[in-house]
């Protein structure tokens, strides 16, 4: 009987272990379907921080705030170019790891700034999912510029750039009307989503043929100047720069892949505009002649300055800058330009003044961020667009398509220069502009 009644107890216990496991089970799987959920948003919204443009600084920084003001103990994050890779560490032992492809990428910056916002107010508020998943909710149905907004800025673009390179007002409406074709060119692929290089090259043949059917028939004057209004529509300089950036900062996965990213886009956009001239030249038998009216100095820089303001809000309207920010955006590239053109008077190296522009667009983006309590890209993508060797790369391809070797070498070693001194100018502002951030946080704290 005695026994009996120990085996008895015996299984009681038993009973009782495996109910408490049990139960600690299922603590945890709950705890872990909790941080799934939370997981899943920190990525949604970091997705589309990558996808509108923002800096793999400021997209993990981003993360591991989230995480953390959810509770996590420990956050890793890693933001390349085409995916997101987060872990969370939570309570003891616990973690949970998610991955995320990112496939789509177009400057939008009215969304980075409304998702950056989001991330703040989720700390600053302590946000639940649920709450952090209805304000995303909301901000993704927001509207932005329509189709024919976009035709615009297309157009505003290829103007004030063909006026910057030295094209003649004909040049420029030529220049401008050749841009909506582009524009339906980039929605007809967006829509079909066909593979990003089919539209870039069917874009510079179109273009390249255009303007020189346009200069045969007296419509436009130059060529290469019509061209090259165009092709700001669609070379990557600022994808260059920023690939340069990225490796000088230590994201050498990300920069090399936009490295190789840009040198591509720009050989497809060189093939197509020489491949234009070429078919013209075999079907009518006829070489182009261009011709180009020189101005003098004063009114160069007057154009130039003008341009580098209206041609910055261009490109501030086609990344989605929100409508109150176009000012400061068109002021940006003004400021850039008579810095570049300031600093000439002292210095002949082209690498220097494109250095100290960079300097000079980085000082004021931080300082239009601080004001605007927006990111700093917001205003600096579309500021430094009037010095990004975007003509200087497209020259270099089309010299290597042409085989002038000698050309593409010499230009080459201008555009990888000129492209490394805005690097390392948005580079070195950046850091100085970050450290003196942090001793000012310190100081404050410690007088706190």
């Amino acid at each position: 009987m005695a026994g009996k009644s120990i085996v008895f107890w015996i299984n009681i216990m038993i009973m009782n272990k495996n109910l408490e496991a049990v139960k600690s089970d299922t603590g945890t799987g709950s705890k872990r379907r909790e941080w799934e959920e939370r997981l899943d948003l920190v990525l949604d919204i970091a997705e589309q921080m990558v996808m509108s443009g923002a800096e793999v600084a400021r997209t993990e920084y981003s993360i591991r705030r989230i995480c953390k003001s959810f509770g996590a103990v420990r956050a890793e994050a890693l933001s390349i170019t085409t995916s997101l890779i987060v872990t969370v560490y939570y309570g003891e032992y616990g973690s949970v790891t998610q991955t995320r492809r990112v496939d789509k990428f177009a400057y939008n910056m009215d969304r980075l700034e409304k998702m950056n916002a989001l991330s703040r107010e989720i700390c600053d508020n302590k946000l639940s999912v649920k709450e952090g998943r209805g304000r995303f909710k909301e901000l993704m149905n927001e509207k932005y510029y329509s189709f024919y907004h976009q035709i615009l800025f297309f157009m505003l673009i290829a103007f004030t750039f063909t006026l910057f390179f030295g094209g003649s007002v004909k040049d420029a409406l030529t220049s401008s009307a050749i841009a909506v074709i582009f524009k339906y060119i980039d929605e007809f692929a967006k829509k079909i989503e066909i593979n990003k290089f089919i539209p870039i090259v069917v874009s510079s043949l179109i273009g390249g043929f255009l303007a020189i059917v346009a200069v045969r028939m007296g419509i436009a004057d130059s060529v290469s100047m019509v061209s090259i209004g165009d092709v700001m529509l669609l070379i990557p300089g600022i994808m260059l720069t920023n690939s340069l950036r990225d490796m000088f900062g230590g994201d050498t996965i990300t920069g090399g892949i936009r490295f190789i990213e840009a040198t591509l886009i720009a050989v497809m956009i060189a093939l197509g505009f020489s491949s234009a001239s070429r078919f013209y030249e075999d079907l009518f038998a006829r070489t182009i002649v261009s011709s180009v009216v020189e101005l003098p100095y004063y009114m160069v820089i007057i154009i130039t300055l003008a341009a580098s303001f209206f041609g910055s809000i261009g490109y501030a309207c086609t990344f989605n800058t929100n409508a109150k920010r176009l000012m400061a955006a068109g002021f940006g590239g003004f400021i850039g330009w008579a810095a570049y053109i300031g600093v000439g008077y002292f210095v002949s190296s082209e690498p220097m003044k494109y250095f100290v522009a960079a300097v000079v667009i980085n000082i004021y983006s931080e300082i239009m961020a601080v004001r605007e309590k927006a990111p700093s890209t917001v205003f600096l993508v579309s500021a430094i667009m009037p010095l990004v060797p975007g003509g200087m790369l497209y020259k270099t391809m089309h010299y290597a398509v042409t085989k002038e070797w000698h050309k593409f070498g010499k230009l080459g070693v201008g555009t990888i220069s000129v492209a490394l001194a805005l690097a390392l100018g948005m580079l070195i502002a950046n850091s100085v502009i970050k450290s003196l951030r942090k001793r000012r946080r310190k100081r404050l704290g410690m007088q706190a």
